[in-house]
């Protein structure tokens, strides 16, 4: 092997990734490649705050960018530790000199001993970079900062504990003669980097916040990997030149960060609502625009407004002119369910057709197949110490399709940004680069809430804006979400943002900065939401059959929303025996719909109610669609008529939205919201059974309550009115049902005590009260996006 006279030979002597027996990558190759990367990967994946952070943290140092990379690369110091040398200890012999052999082979693992026992290599990172920046004046708090992100590249941060157990086992780490060939490694590593001798810098003046440390993490992880990809980097020759691989390793790295498609989107030069989608915008569409357009910084902003007023069109001509003003990468948008992202990303895709922009759009959760192909392409990666190919390959698969720039999934793949665990930094970074938008913020329960007000705080404190979505939005509930945003931008719990008294009525859009009290700006209605007359009526579970028959015999399509699948089954069931006693003529077409169905099956019932009852299509002559609660959320599907379980009164006017959602052309009849699922008694109602396990009993009697007695509801702003008295237990309780509306109270109220704390059990500190970086990462535990599923 070669190397410069004027440098320690031992620097190439140490392997670090081994794929056969007696030949290897060698260390000071894949430190190379991952700076090579890193300096690439850096400025795609660091946007906004990430980015000024670590620019803030480096900038006593000049050149950020390279220092950034730089220390990337040292991520596998740890590997030039006799511990590690030995786990391929005839490889360790042919390479190691006479210097250090000996100290490799006493700690090798006596032949049939089985299960690691050497010193992990991330922790020996940590520890050598922490005594080697105290050398060159770091403060001990940067030192060990980062050190800790640098030894935390396999997903979690090494404790202080840990860091200080390693000191002791000298023979792990080597002493002096390894302290010095480490050392050694660094300093011509920064060499070939271009960079300038370390000891000679302001080490003292150095500063790694909590923003720079999840970024730098971050980068220092992905540009791992991507190094360790075969196809991207081989071993050199057993004889080779340093600069002279170094200078191939660069352009190796051009084309493997090209590959991984991070190219940040770019918008029109003028992302107006007509430039964007080539119609005039709607009122509400309108206004935000307007609000948008007049933002200079992130920040949190809350649409309310019924279905059908185009709220998604809106937000993504939001994304648009907040990518361009804050030079971010691109949008993610969570939504609640697998069926509303497709149906999400399809709308983006139209917008992106429409502008001629060949950009891809990633499908974004567990069953996107899509994802999990482009993700296959990847090729087999280096052994490495704690990590297999197939390791590997899960991590792209898991965490990398938040990495895309424009992405339309589930909340539950933002909801993992909650959470304490392996490689969350990765997570906090990809979403940190965006402008995230969260559809449905209404409809999730205490437990998801509680996850998303926690990623709000991230996100707040990572200077991320952020765009909530919802027909139906309890006053209390607004502003426990902007209170969580403001409170991550501002350092400072959410109880410390004072409640501000809405100024305007529904529909409204609301902007939080990250100083000062939100601002409200009303918005107008389109005609086919000013002029919305509600009559309502109740249905017998034992009518529910005879009355969708009946408004399917007038030539109408109705849609069925039952709580639980085994009443949408029995529905069905009983409908298709009743229709097939019908003359052939008169048969309406019959389609079930719930979140049981087989994945495939599901797909073809999703084209079908799409083909049949999507915007602008030839619907069928007369239709019953018997559904669950996938009918309810995001599904631009427009129905006649519909009858509906008594739901919690939020659910009840979004299932809502789904009727006479589009202006056609031929006479509608009045529209009908059917309620079934409910029996009144003198002590209150009575639902079906297994009802408690959906939806709280106390919610369903304070809906009830409210709506039984009401003949109609002639707007939408009455609707959001009535969401509010629900919600904010401000309906009276009807005479003789004191006892069970009491008792009911109190178990919703213990419930989401629980709830809340089941959740906050796994949850990532607040940024403000992180002491330790460690705290970002330990303890993951079984952590779950939704009660009884795990992430």
């Amino acid at each position: 092997m070669k190397a410069e006279h004027d440098h320690d030979p031992r620097v190439v002597e140490p392997w670090g990734k081994s794929a056969f027996p007696d030949s290897c990558h060698p260390l000071v190759c894949h430190a190379i490649d991952t700076f090579a990367v890193a300096l690439r990967l850096g400025p795609k994946l660091l946007r906004g705050r990430l980015r000024t952070a670590l620019e803030e943290s480096f900038g006593p140092l000049e050149n950020t960018q390279s220092w950034v990379a730089f220390f990337c690369g040292l991520h596998d110091l740890g590997k030039y530790s006799p511990a590690f040398q030995s786990l391929n200890l005839s490889l360790a012999k042919a390479r190691i000199g006479p210097w250090g052999s000996g100290a490799v082979a006493f700690v090798a693992k006596p032949v049939g001993l089985t299960g690691r026992v050497d010193a992990p290599h991330g922790i020996l990172t940590a520890f050598h970079l922490r005594n080697l920046l105290s050398e060159w004046g770091a403060t001990e708090e940067t030192a060990i900062d980062l050190a800790a992100v640098l030894g935390g590249h396999h997903g979690c941060f090494p404790s202080g504990q840990d860091v200080q157990q390693i000191r002791s086992e000298r023979n792990s780490h080597g002493e002096q003669p390894w302290a010095a060939a480490r050392t050694e490694l660094v300093m011509r590593l920064a060499a070939l980097c271009g960079l300038p001798d370390p000891r000679t810098l302001p080490w003292g003046e150095v500063r790694l916040s909590r923003p720079a440390a999840v970024g730098l993490a971050a980068v220092t992880t992905v540009s791992d990997w991507v190094a360790s990809d075969k196809a991207n980097f081989q071993a050199p020759p057993a004889e080779f030149d340093l600069e002279a691989y170094a200078t191939e390793a660069h352009a190796r790295a051009e084309k493997a960060v090209a590959r991984l498609g991070l190219t940040p989107w770019v918008p029109p030069p003028d992302p107006g609502f007509r430039v964007l989608f080539g119609e005039d915008p709607r009122p509400v569409q309108k206004v935000v625009e307007e609000v948008v357009g007049a933002l200079r910084e992130p920040a949190l902003i809350v649409v309310e407004a019924p279905t059908g007023e185009g709220k998604t069109k809106a937000v993504l001509q939001a994304g648009a002119k907040l990518v361009q003003r804050l030079d971010l990468a691109g949008i993610y948008i969570g939504l609640p369910t697998q069926a509303s992202s497709m149906q999400t990303r399809t709308v983006v895709c139209e917008m992106l057709e429409h502008l001629g922009d060949e950009t891809g759009v990633s499908l974004v959760h567990a069953g996107a197949r899509e994802v999990l192909e482009e993700l296959a392409k990847l090729s087999e990666i280096g052994i490495d110490e704690g990590d297999s190919a197939a390791t590997a390959r899960a991590w792209f698969t898991r965490k990398r399709s938040l990495l895309a720039v424009l992405g339309s999934g589930t909340i539950d793949q933002l909801l993992k940004a909650a959470f304490r665990g392996g490689h969350v930094f990765v997570r906090l970074a990809g979403l940190a680069g965006k402008v995230v938008v969260i559809d449905e913020v209404h409809a999730y329960d205490t437990y998801m809430s509680t996850l998303l007000q926690r990623v709000l705080v991230w996100l707040g404190a990572l200077g991320v804006p952020v765009v909530l979505l919802s027909a139906t939005l309890p006053a209390g509930r607004r502003h426990a979400l902007v209170s969580a945003w403001q409170a991550g931008a501002r350092g400072c719990r959410s109880e410390a943002i004072p409640v501000t008294p809405s100024t305007e009525g529904y529909p409204r859009v609301t902007v939080a900065g990250a100083h000062g009290a939100p601002r409200e700006y009303g918005a107008g209605l389109t005609k086919l939401n000013r002029e919305r007359l509600v009559h309502l009526k109740q249905v017998a579970d034992d009518e529910v059959v005879d009355w969708l028959l009946g408004e399917a015999a007038k030539d109408r399509c109705v849609a069925v929303v039952h709580n639980m699948v085994y009443r949408a089954i029995d529905t069905f069931e009983k409908l298709e025996r009743r229709i097939a006693e019908l003359p052939e003529a008169e048969r309406p077409l019959l389609l079930a719909i719930n979140g049981s169905l087989p994945r495939a099956e599901r797909l073809k019932v999703d084209n079908a109610l799409r083909e049949s009852f999507g915007a602008g299509v030839t619907r069928p002559r007369r239709a019953i669609v018997v559904g669950t609660q996938v009918l309810e959320q995001s599904l631009d599907l427009d129905f006649d008529g519909l009858l509906t379980d008594l739901a919690p009164i939020d659910a009840l006017f979004q299932r809502l939205g789904r009727v006479h959602r589009h202006l056609r052309n031929v006479p509608r009849g009045d529209l009908v919201l059917a309620i079934t699922g409910v029996t009144d008694t003198s002590a209150g109602p009575e639902f079906p059974r297994y009802l408690h396990s959906v939806y709280a009993r106390s919610v369903l009697m304070r809906t009830w309550a409210a709506v039984k007695d009401l003949e109609s509801i002639d707007s939408w702003p009455k609707m959001a009115e009535l969401v509010d008295k629900v919600y904010e237990d401000r309906v009276p309780c009807p005479a003789g049902w004191e006892s069970g509306w009491s008792s009911a109270a109190q178990r919703l109220e213990a419930a989401r005590d629980n709830d809340q704390k089941a959740a906050e059990h796994a949850c990532l500190p607040f940024p403000h009260r992180v002491s330790k970086l460690e705290e970002l990462t330990e303890r993951p535990g079984q952590a779950r996006t939704r009660k009884g599923r795990r992430r």
